[in-house]
């Protein structure tokens, strides 16, 4: 796809904007086409404090949004991929070009980073949701079990193209603590790990990223509309997730 032209912030693509980094953070929005408010924003934000490479879905929404209708060939959800159990692989003749071309970019962009620093990347995917007291729920191939560290693997999942946990645990313990101590404080919110959204199955995107030969980290945050009212909130909750991104990885 040849590019279109150089917009402010990033690159135009047919699927919205990119931009690559100079760390070994790459931040994804894929529903912010219309489905989760201000993700895109805080894709942006976070990509901005970190120096890392941004991949935004602006233009592709899922079938359940209200334009869907109207707008049939732009009815496609960036965070659900067409995954072989046969083939052991994912097919993406089956996917839309442009859905094809945001993970290519995504990829690459990941590719580069090992290139770079010799590090692995860490593929951010900022997502929205709408749970009561739950802040963030952060989806890293597992499921919490009760209140503590104990967790439960993809072998518990109901999919049958389970996959894999995308961070180490130690990882998923120091993230949650640092995200906690900050909504809790300002929200008196709480951090779950995979308490609604695991990310265990591979139709989803973090598990992109364990699959075909890659070994980047991954992980998803889904974000509660509470912490996404405002441009305060937006800013307030990208320097968190920032700091605690750096804090753990870096």
């Amino acid at each position: 796809m040849q590019m279109l032209q150089n917009i402010s912030g990033g690159v135009r693509t047919s699927y919205g904007v990119k931009r690559e980094g100079k760390t070994e953070f790459v931040i994804v929005a894929p529903h912010a086409g219309g489905d989760d408010r201000c993700t895109g924003k805080i894709a942006r934000l976070i990509g901005k404090q970190l120096e890392a490479g941004i991949v935004i879905n602006k233009f592709f929404f899922k079938k359940t949004n209200s334009r869907a209708e109207k707008l049939p060939d732009r009815a496609i959800d960036f965070n659900r991929l067409y995954w072989s159990s046969r083939q052991g692989k994912y097919i993406w003749k089956k996917q839309f070009p442009a859905m094809k071309e945001f993970y290519t970019d995504i990829g690459k962009f990941c590719d580069r980073v090992a290139e770079r620093s010799h590090k692995k990347a860490v593929a951010v995917y900022i997502h929205g949701m709408n749970i009561p007291r739950l802040g963030i729920d952060i989806g890293v191939g597992m499921k919490a079990k009760g209140k503590g560290f104990r967790f439960e693997g993809s072998l518990k999942s109901p999919y049958y193209c389970s996959g894999v946990a995308t961070l180490q645990l130690s990882q998923v313990k120091k993230i949650k603590k640092l995200l906690e101590t900050g909504i809790m404080n300002k929200y008196g919110l709480m951090v779950g790990v995979g308490k609604h959204y695991p990310a265990w199955s591979k139709r989803i995107a973090v598990q992109f990223h364990k699959t075909a030969g890659r070994d980047d980290y991954a992980l998803q945050l889904e974000i509660d509309k509470e912490l996404r009212n405002s441009p305060e909130d937006l800013v307030y909750i990208s320097n968190l997730i920032s700091e605690s991104l750096k804090n753990t990885f870096c």
